[in-house]
């Protein structure tokens, strides 16, 4: 007989915990690797020396299963096992509760089972779990099912049904984004083969920041990556590594926490940012500082998604803090002031270009009919525009015809990345032959404004080209209407925004965003 108790009501409590999926799985991933880790001299000399511990989690409709290859439980371990909060003998492992397995087993679903057979144990046992028959019949004892197998067979199989919370959708995404992200250090260095639905998980750090200290940049380029280890005293203890993001990104910044090689915070999209370090969210810091953290002599939540820093973690800040910035690689200086040119990928520029027209197809229509039914034009606007300097310079060029007014209006919106040109945007009007007109926008990537402002992924590229093609189509609405001179505040904004606007943001009230 396997014994239950103390409190068979607790499985029941178990399904209102305040689990995420991921968090939930990893706990079954818990256990087998640290099975597989405290048992690995002997599965290794089984297996050659080639031993890994494999762990198989199948998601479906109305079924989890989780499989491994790790040591299995003993018979003599089956009370403890499953018996809730009942903690291993040794806690210094990833199991140290006695709470995961049951736990998010029935926060997953009312019935549940575990096979397993362990080392040198000729056999095999089946436990079944109905939460709601234990529940009602207060149950303190559950018969395995018991069957011979090989001596040398060792794995545990936990299927799960009637299910409470079925994954799917996008969540059996971010599972994966998750369980990759938690368990990386060990899928690194090949300990553990993680496989989801058949699907091999594995975890690729982003690229990191190779350039100039920004204020030496005539300096050969460093890699923006430090180590960190920090002796706190008392057991307390912070090692690891921090570095900056080639490519500015909310979604990747952050820390990520470890605690015995498995991460506690900062899984994906959930970076550990203390406010301390990083500064608000739109600070330059927040979107590329990145780092692995270890840490120890510190406690967990029982659900390992939160750290008891007790009173340490304000003196951890300002300590690390310290070290972050320290020369010879001062990330938060490096952070807070580099800019990176915009070279911007194709895509985005045709995105950036047909965006604006699409923009300019469904909205300019009612505009021009209010603004031509003021005043006749009177001066002609600038025929065309002069090509682009060759070489280096980028063009993209998306085109589309518009009827309105009794007239065809074709408009071209071009982007380039030319650094030799002087001006922002460019407007030119023509009448072709056939009554159609002409209009052509250029906008300029290579502008210092855009230079100082465009983040490398683009993000900025379609506002200010909905705001170049505004200006430029008031400027030709205002020559239709009889505006003289209108050519004007185009070319005064270009001057001023080379000249005075594209410089770094004064004093220290806004902060825009890379």
């Amino acid at each position: 007989m396997v014994m239950i108790r103390p409190e068979v009501a607790m499985y029941a409590a178990f399904a209102r915990l305040n689990y995420r999926p991921w968090y939930a799985l990893a706990e079954f991933v818990d256990n087998s690797l640290q099975s597989g880790l405290a048992n690995y001299r002997e599965l290794a000399r089984l297996h050659g020396g080639d031993y890994r511990v494999v762990v198989e989690i199948d998601v479906s409709e109305d079924c989890i299963e989780i499989r491994d290859n790790a040591a299995g439980i003993a018979e003599p371990d089956y009370d403890r096992a499953f018996l809730p909060a009942c903690p291993p003998p040794d806690t210094s492992g990833l199991s140290e509760f006695g709470l995961g397995m049951k736990a998010a087993a029935s926060w997953f679903g009312r019935k549940w089972s575990v096979r397993t057979s362990a080392i040198e144990e000729a056999q095999e046992s089946t436990i079944t779990f109905d939460i709601p028959l234990i529940v009602d019949t207060h149950c303190e004892s559950l018969q395995p099912t018991v069957r011979s197998v090989e001596p040398n067979a060792h794995y545990t199989t936990i299927k799960i049904y009637d299910l409470n919370v079925r994954p799917r959708g996008r969540t059996i995404g971010k599972i994966k984004e998750h369980l990759s992200s938690i368990y990386r250090l060990f899928l690194r260095d090949g300990i553990l083969e993680l496989r989801f639905n058949g699907e091999p998980l594995s975890y690729e750090l982003p690229t990191l920041l190779e350039v100039p200290f920004y204020a030496t940049p005539e300096q050969p380029p460093v890699v923006w990556r430090k180590d960190i280890n920090l002796d706190l005293g008392d057991g307390h203890r912070i090692t690891g590594w921090a570095g900056l993001l080639a490519r500015a990104s909310v979604a990747n910044a952050g820390f990520a926490v470890f605690r015995r090689r498995r991460l506690i915070l900062g899984s994906p999209g959930e970076g550990y940012r203390p406010e301390s370090i990083f500064g608000p969210s739109n600070k330059f810091i927040y979107q590329r500082l990145i780092g692995e953290l270890a840490v120890e002599g510190f406690s967990v939540s029982h659900t390992k998604d939160g750290l008891q820093w007790d009173d340490w973690e304000e003196d951890i800040l300002h300590w690390l803090k310290i070290e972050l910035d320290s020369s010879p690689l001062p990330l938060l200086q490096q952070a807070d002031n580099y800019r990176a040119r915009a070279t911007v990928a194709k895509d985005v520029l045709i995105e950036a270009a047909r965006d604006t027209s699409a923009s300019i197809a469904q909205h300019l229509p009612p505009l021009i009919t209010d603004q031509l039914s003021r005043q006749p034009s009177q001066a002609p606007p600038p025929p065309m525009l002069e090509c682009p300097a060759t070489g280096q310079a980028r063009r993209e060029e998306v085109s589309l015809a518009l009827e309105h007014a009794h007239r065809t209006w074709r408009v071209a919106i071009e982007l380039v990345n030319d650094g030799t040109r002087e001006d922002w945007y460019e407007v030119a009007e023509r009448l072709e032959s056939g009554g159609e007109t002409r209009v052509h926008i250029r906008v300029n990537l290579g502008h210092p404004f855009m230079v100082r402002f465009v983040s490398p992924q683009g993000d900025e590229v379609v506002p200010f080209t909905r705001l170049a093609a505004a200006l430029a189509i008031s400027e030709l609405t205002a020559r239709e209407i009889g505006v003289r001179q209108a050519g004007t505040i185009r070319m005064n904004l270009n001057q001023i925004l080379r000249g005075a606007l594209s410089g770094p943001i004064q004093g220290g009230e806004i902060h825009i965003a890379e």
